[in-house]
């Protein structure tokens, strides 16, 4: 027990000698930075990486050295930072700098992260709004002074570059100290703004259910949608992203092309669903039979229109008395909106004589018209008219569960939506989890496109073989 604590105590001790050296040494390096002399050497090249060139404090920005004569290996690099405008006293040291990698094989090139001080760099004075609509009266050299209407205030990196005690070169280059707090409530206030707007959409909609999260990916029919949750997700989390960037910088970014592949992808997911979904319902379009005949047909009689609901009506008809040469090969069947005239068809090909007309607009006064056809030319048409119902609330409520089963088999997982789902949300927790990081949006590895074209495929493939 006693050589525990007394090697506790030992380690206690080296513990506080090193933070009292480290307290003294900070000084002693703002002083370096500050009384460095301003040696311009051509044997250095110091840039900084324009995706970290402004940062919250405690952030991270990567610089680069170059030296095409001399090795950075024996190179000590230092760091200080203070606001654009103020004299050398006010330099304050960087906490850490650290060497993230050599480039390549050249010994004299060099990436290094430095951290940005946390407290030691005075608080801005004037708000982030009388930044961006100019009411700051602070005088050049103040930490809220701006350049070319800026709203992040701008600080000075120096970097000291030394080799055994001696000043090899010293480059002063302008970065931007940032507000992570500002960008969280920009971010927070224009997603709560998004959402409100799209709530009161999804009412408009009549989707069944309470849960306004839930509201935006369910269909009316009363069933969690996988493929919009897709499209809504990636759209709400590069759209906060970029907000949340553009926060930080006060400027607008680039969007990497393996995000808006990701939003691609996405898009031609949930196209290809819908096609799927009106595929299944649409009437077989039929071929028609190889027809001689010479005369044209006659008009269809006895025209109803049946099943009149807030998408959708039934047309049923009588074919025309028989004649010979004059016999209907196939029905053309269009509908049009009475207050537009906007017609269009429905089948133009179909020999039964009862066909569904879907994807109407409820409460709306349509046109259906059914025309006969053969060889010899098309018959004189039928016209017939009907208001769709008011939208009918389905008494189905939405569950979570909709996003890895179908509903033909509410209580069996489909293998194809759980890859989907699966490989969705990792995508999507390393893209938040960069975003946030780095405060950029990361460029998406191909795998993970792949990934992710892979699975949307899947999913598409076993709705149209199931269809």
């Amino acid at each position: 027990m006693r050589c525990y604590i007394r090697g506790l105590l030992r380690a206690v001790a080296m513990l506080l000698s090193a933070v009292v050296a480290l307290c003294l040494a900070l000084p002693a390096f703002a002083l370096e930075c500050k009384t460095a002399p301003m040696v311009s050497s051509a044997e250095f090249v110091v840039t900084v990486d324009p995706s970290t060139a402004w940062q919250p404090r405690s952030g991270q920005i990567r610089i680069l050295i170059q030296s095409n004569t001399l090795s950075l290996k024996d190179v000590a690099v230092q760091a200080c930072f203070k606001w654009s405008g103020l004299d050398n006293d006010a330099f304050q040291p960087a906490p850490l700098v650290q060497l993230v990698e050599i480039v390549g094989d050249i010994p004299g090139k060099a990436v290094y992260s430095v951290s940005v001080p946390d407290r030691a760099l005075p608080p801005v004075k004037s708000n982030w709004f009388g930044r961006l609509f100019g009411s700051s009266t602070a005088a050049p050299g103040d930490p809220d002074s701006y350049d070319a209407a800026r709203i992040v205030p701008v600080a000075d990196l120096r970097i000291v570059l030394r080799k055994s005690g001696a000043a090899l070169a010293v480059a002063d280059r302008s970065v931007g100290i940032t507000s992570v707090w500002t960008a969280v409530g920009i971010t927070a206030g224009t997603v709560l703004v998004v959402l409100v707007i799209l709530v009161l959409w999804a009412r408009s909609r009549q989707v069944p259910g309470t849960d306004p999260l839930m509201r935006l990916i369910a269909t009316r029919e009363g069933y969690v949608s996988l493929s919009q949750f897709q499209i809504v997700m990636w759209s709400f989390l590069f759209g906060a992203g970029a907000v949340y960037v553009m926060g930080l910088s006060g400027s607008l970014i680039d969007i990497p092309a393996g995000a808006l592949v990701l939003l691609g992808i996405s898009g031609a997911t949930i196209i290809g669903a819908k096609i799927s979904d009106v595929n299944a319902k649409a009437q077989p379009p039929g071929r028609p039979p190889p027809s001689t005949a010479t005369i044209r047909p006659g008009p269809v009689t006895g025209l109803t229109l049946t099943n009149v609901t807030d998408r959708g009506v039934t047309l049923s008809w009588t074919p025309p008395a028989v004649v010979a040469g004059a016999e209907v090969a196939v029905y053309i069947v269009r509908y049009a909106r009475a207050a537009f005239a906007d017609w269009r068809s429905a089948s133009d090909s179909y020999q039964g004589t009862s066909f569904d007309v879907t994807g109407l607009q409820p409460q709306t006064a349509y046109l259906f018209e059914v025309q006969t056809s053969n060889a010899a030319g098309q018959g004189p048409a039928v016209q017939g008219q009907a208001t769709t119902a008011a939208p009918v609330q389905n008494v189905r409520t939405p569950v979570w569960s909709d996003l890895v089963v179908t509903p033909e088999h509410p209580g069996e997982l489909d293998v194809t939506r759980v890859q989907m789902l699966l490989f969705t949300l990792i995508a999507a927790g390393f893209v938040a989890i960069k975003l946030f990081n780095s405060y950029i949006i990361p460029e998406i590895p191909q795998g993970i496109l792949v990934l992710m074209g892979i699975s949307n495929g899947t999913y598409l493939s076993a709705k149209f073989v199931r269809n």
